[in-house]
């Protein structure tokens, strides 16, 4: 080997010994972490959660509390289990005093644990995903704005009160 070739090769050495003993000491505290680390769940199922109500912090529009009285009159109703979010959501868009003017059927008002089965209702509904709204005899899956819900439900913004609009 030249001594062009051998200056290379020493110059390669040093600038990747750095870099590869950063990468061997990262290989070696990950080995290290994941091996003491706790064991995850291995299913949902052994998951307890109790029952809980959440509390709607939002104060209700007259629009939201109009289309609240429409869903409910037209038979609508919203399904959904208290620890999913985004359920939760909806409720905090439509507000305090409209909320509770909903039809909610929650699926889980026993809490969610081992052996826990969907309540009867949504089984019956046939509810696999959550939120869930039934108008009008459509199943809408998912999270849906107030004028989506209108539309939907045939809401028309002139049945809002006069003193409202």
């Amino acid at each position: 080997m030249s001594m062009s070739q051998e200056f290379g090769q020493q110059k390669i050495q040093k600038v990747l010994a750095i870099p590869l003993f950063a990468a061997a000491l990262v290989i070696a505290a990950l080995g290290t972490s994941y091996n003491s680390a706790q064991p995850i769940l291995s299913s949902s199922a052994e998951i307890e959660l109790p029952y809980y109500m959440s509390e709607i912090t939002t104060e209700s529009s007259p629009l939201a509390i109009s289309l609240a009285k429409h869903l409910r009159y037209i038979g609508a109703k919203m399904y959904g289990a208290f620890w999913c979010s985004h359920c939760l959501e909806p409720k905090e868009i439509f507000g305090a005093e409209a909320a509770k003017l909903l039809d909610y059927v929650e699926c889980f008002p026993d809490g969610y644990r081992k052996g826990v089965k969907i309540d009867k209702l949504c089984a019956n509904a046939g509810i696999e995903g959550f939120p869930t709204w039934v108008i009008n005899g459509q199943v809408l899956s998912g999270e849906k704005e107030l004028s989506g819900l209108a539309s939907i439900s045939g809401f028309k913004i002139d049945q809002l009160p006069q003193q409202e609009q």
